[in-house]
């Protein structure tokens, strides 16, 4: 059996907040916004749900909900050093932070984001 995911679930502390940074720092368009989460359909059948931390910690069955660092991180693929620049600003200017500055490999370049919540994002350009 081949795993197919097809959906990313991000607990986040404010909605509204999380909704615009996802719209507006990753062009992610329009959302089907549901009360305690708001989903993004991605390429592929792929869809993003961030989903209100509080609601997130009860569905789960967590009761401890502190975080500071992140576990993992998602990757956007750019089709060029230029894009991963410009997403990597636009992330900041919505209310992400860059945790490093943008650096060349030799498979290509890559840039990190945290988003509001603290989750991380690798934007890379591959060169083959």
């Amino acid at each position: 059996m081949k795993p197919n995911i097809y959906i990313i679930m991000l607990a986040v502390d404010d909605l509204d907040r999380s909704l615009i940074f996802y719209q507006n720092g990753l062009g992610l368009g329009q959302a089907i916004h549901s009360g305690d989460h708001i989903l993004f359909e991605l390429q592929g059948e792929l869809t993003l749900v961030l989903f209100l931390r509080t609601e997130f910690n009860k569905t789960a069955g967590q009761t401890d909900s502190s975080y500071r660092y992140s576990s993992i991180s998602l990757s956007y693929r750019a089709d060029s050093r230029q894009e991963v620049d410009e997403i990597l600003q636009k992330a900041v200017t919505s209310g992400g932070s860059l945790p490093s500055e943008p650096q060349e490999h030799d498979w290509g370049y890559n840039g990190y984001f945290k988003d509001p919540d603290g989750h991380l994002w690798e934007i890379a350009y591959f060169y083959v």
